[in-house]
């Protein structure tokens, strides 16, 4: 009997022990390490611009409703088609830095393409201040992804009352 009530006294007291030691376990980080090791390759794209082929600057009646109208055409191999992969843009004084957006059918008009080129109008209210100055006319690919390409321009100016009107294409 003695040797069972040792046995009881030694497993109870195991028991207790162990039992004790589980509510005082301390939360661990675990680590590891592996040497496996993985390569790639980035390359960032570019959009590309719009190719501004000419621009014609009609004054109107001294120099009142002045229009500008610009020929161009997406880069070949591209997909784009206007009016979803364009923006257009002006800047008074033709400052890049400049640049307000101008959205379709508020003094701006595209159409086409005609043999890949479209036709692009800036007038009215848009151009108010080429009385005796110049203003910048920007359009810039924007890409499905949001993406959008550096601007491409011309800059169109003219004297008081409309007097020697001028437009250089691609002058950005």
């Amino acid at each position: 009997m003695r040797r069972v009530s040792s046995i009881v006294a030694i497993v109870v007291g195991m028991t207790l022990v162990m039992g004790s030691g589980a509510r005082h376990i301390e939360p661990t980080e675990a680590a590891w390490s592996d040497r496996e090791t993985a390569k790639a390759t980035l390359e960032a794209t570019t959009i590309p611009k719009p190719v501004v082929q000419s621009c014609v600057l009609t004054t109107g009646a001294l120099g009142i409703n002045p229009v500008v109208t610009v020929k161009w055409n997406f880069p070949a191999g591209t997909g784009y088609v206007a009016p979803a992969n364009v923006n257009y843009g002006v800047s008074e004084g033709a400052v890049l830095s400049n640049v307000t957006v101008a959205l379709l059918g508020q003094g701006v008009t595209t159409s086409g393409p005609v043999s890949g080129t479209y036709t692009t109008a800036f007038s009215g209210s848009l151009l108010a201040g080429l009385l005796g100055g110049s203003y910048g006319l920007y359009l810039r690919s924007v890409d499905a992804s949001g993406w959008r390409s550096a601007w491409s321009g011309s800059t169109a100016s003219m004297g008081l009352l409309g007097v020697n009107p001028a437009c250089a294409a691609g002058t950005v």
